[in-house]
């Protein structure tokens, strides 16, 4: 009997000694803070650089139009090159003012054989002096029809009205042109310009006299100065303010039809404004913008903290300026702005 109760009594306990072993489980291992790039919000800046792009033209250039309507047929001009007065630059198809040219010639014909019959008949006495003025302006009308006829087919060649160089050709073969419309510009003698446009929010704070330079992608590694000339005070194409700037002279660099980029210095209101990567700044679904803000707690680590700022004009390098929401010296989470949230722990990476 008191072997069995010994037996019963190891099989409690060795029971007891697995419920145990089963009731205890490792602990899981902490997750180490996320790794976050930073940049340090720059000290408030009264002016900033914005960059547009543009193009060269002449100032005192010509433009070229037909003085009839039609298709082209073909585009004899290149531009920048040079062409003697009289030079064939372009074509409209000829057929419809070949066949009205037929009609008044036909026209003609009839009535300059009208006023020789009216002529003898009044020689006779047989025709009236109302019959003989009426037969004369006929065949006058008919002349002026036929040589306005011939001038409009001639009109379908557009030719060079003196020797110069060809500044831009704004059409191509197949293209329906009207009457007067600018097809292409010769280039002028005097200063260049540069045209670009801006969007409504900085279009403002231009005037004429403004400063700004220039950057060609022909010329590398040069820069050339200007001034604004001219503010457009409407909207082209719905979305931007055409400015013209009157470049400083420079022989020899120059050529109409260059594409560039101005720069230029805009004053910035409320106290100036900080500049940091616009791929810091996160649109909110609710409306307006946000950065992730590191406030440091020490030993390389920081707490992440959502911040509303209001957004300024973006420049050409990827930088936008921060107008309010944010101070100098903060530090901004720069990459992995979708990876964090608010009240989390990270390490800081500059």
């Amino acid at each position: 009997m008191k072997r069995i109760r010994y037996f019963v009594m190891g099989g409690l306990g060795l029971a007891c000694l697995a419920l145990a072993g089963c009731g205890s489980e490792p602990e899981p291992e902490a997750i180490p803070p996320r790794l976050v790039y930073t940049v340090e919000a720059s000290e408030p800046r009264d002016s900033v650089e914005r960059f547009f792009s543009g193009q060269l033209r002449t100032a005192e250039g010509v433009s070229l139009a037909f003085e009839v309507s039609g298709r082209v047929v073909e585009v004899v001009a290149k531009q920048g090159q040079e062409y003697a007065a009289g030079d064939v630059l372009a074509r409209l198809d000829v057929s419809d003012y070949e066949n009205s040219l037929e009609n008044a010639r036909a026209g003609l014909t009839q009535s300059e054989q009208d006023l020789r019959r009216v002529q003898r008949l009044f020689e006779s006495g047989n025709a009236s002096q109302s019959q003989l003025d009426g037969a004369i302006a006929a065949e006058r009308s008919a002349r002026a029809n036929f040589n306005q006829a011939t001038k409009r087919l001639e009109d379908t060649t557009l030719r060079m009205p003196y020797q110069g160089t060809i500044a831009s050709v704004a059409i191509d073969a197949q293209q329906v042109v009207s009457t007067g419309q600018a097809v292409m510009s010769i280039q002028g003698e005097g200063p260049m310009e540069f045209v670009f446009g801006v969007p409504t929010g900085i279009v403002g704070k231009l005037a004429p006299g403004m400063p700004l330079t220039v950057e060609l992608g022909d010329v590398e590694g040069r820069s050339f100065g200007g001034r604004v000339a001219e503010v457009s005070p409407d909207l082209e194409n719905n979305t931007t303010y055409g400015i013209i700037a009157a470049m400083n002279t420079v022989e020899g660099v120059f050529r109409a039809g260059m594409d560039g980029e101005a720069r230029i210095e805009l004053p910035v209101e409320n106290g100036g404004s900080i500049e940091i990567p616009i791929g810091s700044v996160i649109a909110d679904p609710a409306g307006g913008h946000y950065l992730w803000i590191a406030e440091s707690s020490g030993d390389g680590l920081a707490k992440v903290v959502k911040r509303t700022v209001s957004i300024g004009m973006l420049s050409g390098e990827g930088v936008v300026s921060i107008e309010s929401g944010l101070s100098s010296g903060e530090r901004v989470i720069s990459r992995g702005v979708h990876r964090v949230e608010e009240g989390m722990t990270v390490v800081l990476q500059n």
